[in-house]
């Protein structure tokens, strides 16, 4: 997999509240929202970004895999 392509995911490098932005993306991989009601209302933001970025990633990682 090119890696240079997570360096263009829009919006990685200001997500905010980094472990809020790490548990949406678990959250979103994991097709869960298990830890969604242990986010602060306050960085409710940095948690839908990190959906977000997980969008992103599992997009790209679809594409790799119709490359082979």
């Amino acid at each position: 997999m090119d890696c240079s392509k997570i360096k263009e995911i829009n919006g990685i490098d200001h997500v905010g509240d980094v472990p809020s932005a790490k548990k949406g993306i678990v959250d979103f991989l994991s097709g869960e929202d298990r830890f969604k009601d242990s986010v602060p209302k306050e960085t409710l933001n940095s948690y839908k970004k990190g959906r977000e970025i997980a969008v992103e990633i599992e997009n790209i990682l679809n594409g790799d895999q119709r490359a082979y």
